[in-house]
């Protein structure tokens, strides 16, 4: 058995408002924030390390997607 972890739930546009908080939750405690809109969860904010294991896990692999160029 797997020891709990800490899980926020916040409303989107109040953690737009604290988003710092969020991401050090995450990246300092490894502590989750769930984001809701209209009381349906929608999104997550994760440490690094947590989405990196969680990719290695799913056998999956991300690519960077580059911004487009400006002008």
């Amino acid at each position: 058995m797997t020891a709990s972890k800490k899980e926020h739930q916040e409303k989107i546009a109040d953690v737009r408002n604290s988003l710092a908080d969020a991401i050090e939750r995450a990246r300092y405690f490894d502590e989750t924030t769930v984001m809701t809109s209209r009381g349906k969860r929608v999104a997550v904010i994760v440490g690094m390390d947590f989405y990196e294991r969680a990719l290695t896990a799913m056998g999956e692999e991300r690519v960077l997607v580059e911004k487009p160029a400006a002008g």
